[in-house]
């Protein structure tokens, strides 16, 4: 575990339904010009949907906000449309944001849910199951590492079947950080925990997972320490452990549960009730949200990745910034501490 939490945004990346498209996107690259000018903060990320979810574009909202930073990583938590999306575009696509961003960018990966009705009809549009949705992630990732290591190449898989194509402009670096998603419930067998945490321990450079108790993130990071080993990934390698957490900032306590029940009521995408959702996020004053972050920290969490939840997301941004931070572990050496590739400039 680093001396060093490492604390991001998430911004809420879904559209407005009243037709305000063209102000939240304003909104978000104020939020990231803030976020790179304020020492302590790692890094800003986006949600990634096609159909399910009513968000913008993952990859083109990358861009834009890489074009209006210079300092802080950027990510997608998580591209759980990859195994829709051709491989090809894909990684020209993702080359083109490397290079933009100047080697900023870190790719987190996830099936996506597996039931309910928007996601069903998001693969239905694509004429695909949950399984081979999943196995063409899989593959597609392949495919990625191998474009980064080497531009031009030729390429055969399952899903794919390439000749001596060349990605231009290629990547600025020669590997791709890429955070594997993993969220087992509390109530998951062994064999569901462990066949979901192998799939991170197996191709993931680091794990990213949410709403998650401290102690529950302890002992899943022991076993998924076994199974890197297992699979002979080095366990002394900087593996960040990340957790998305929501986050609301108040005054008082109960100002900020009742922000965030308010807001979870319209918002939940998760079917997880707000009792439930207190016990796994950051709600209340400056010092009460830093001591649960700070618990997870002990954990084993390398990263928190904080999801505003309530309110007006520039007033809990920078009351974040302002009050939150330096309450954080290491806040005093964040702006200085060697950063690891993949979390952050």
């Amino acid at each position: 575990m680093t001396a060093v939490l490492r604390p991001s945004v998430v911004v809420p990346g879904r559209v407005p339904d009243d037709g305000s498209a063209t102000d939240r996107l304003a909104e978000l690259l104020a939020v990231a010009e803030h976020l790179d000018e304020v020492p302590g903060w790692s890094g800003v990320w986006v949600p990634d949907s096609v159909l399910a979810l009513r968000f913008f574009d993952a990859t083109v909202l990358l861009a834009a906000l890489a074009a209006r930073t210079s300092r802080i990583g950027l990510g997608v938590a998580c591209l759980s449309t990859l195994g829709l999306r051709q491989p090809l575009v894909v990684a020209q696509q993702w080359a083109n944001l490397d290079v933009l961003s100047g080697g900023r960018v870190t790719l987190a990966l996830c099936p996506g849910n597996r039931t309910g009705a928007k996601h069903e009809q998001e693969r239905a549009a694509f004429g695909l199951s949950y399984e081979e949705k999943s196995a063409r992630m899989l593959d597609a990732l392949a495919f990625l590492r191998a474009v980064v290591a080497t531009p031009r190449l030729s390429h055969h898989s399952a899903y794919l079947d390439l000749d001596d194509v060349e990605v231009v402009p290629a990547f600025t670096r020669d590997h791709l950080p890429v955070w594997m998603v993993a969220n087992p419930t509390t109530q998951a067998s062994s064999d569901g925990l462990r066949r979901v945490l192998r799939r991170v321990a197996e191709h993931g450079d680091g794990w990213l997972t949410y709403n998650t108790r401290p102690e529950d993130l302890r002992d899943r990071l022991g076993l998924l320490t076994e199974l890197r080993a297992q699979a002979g990934r080095a366990v002394a390698v900087p593996f960040p452990v990340a957790v998305q957490v929501n986050l609301t900032i108040a005054p008082t306590e109960a100002e900020a549960v009742a922000t965030a029940q308010q807001a979870w009521a319209v918002q939940s995408t998760r079917g997880i009730p707000f009792d439930d959702l207190r016990a796994v996020s950051a709600i209340g004053t400056p010092e009460q949200c830093a001591a649960f972050l700070a618990r997870l920290h002990e954990a084993g969490a390398t990263e928190v990745l904080l999801h505003p939840l309530g309110g007006d997301l520039r007033t809990q941004v920078e009351r974040a910034s302002a009050d939150l931070l330096p309450l954080l572990p290491g806040a005093r050496s964040a702006a200085t501490a060697p950063v690891p590739d993949g979390v952050g400039r």
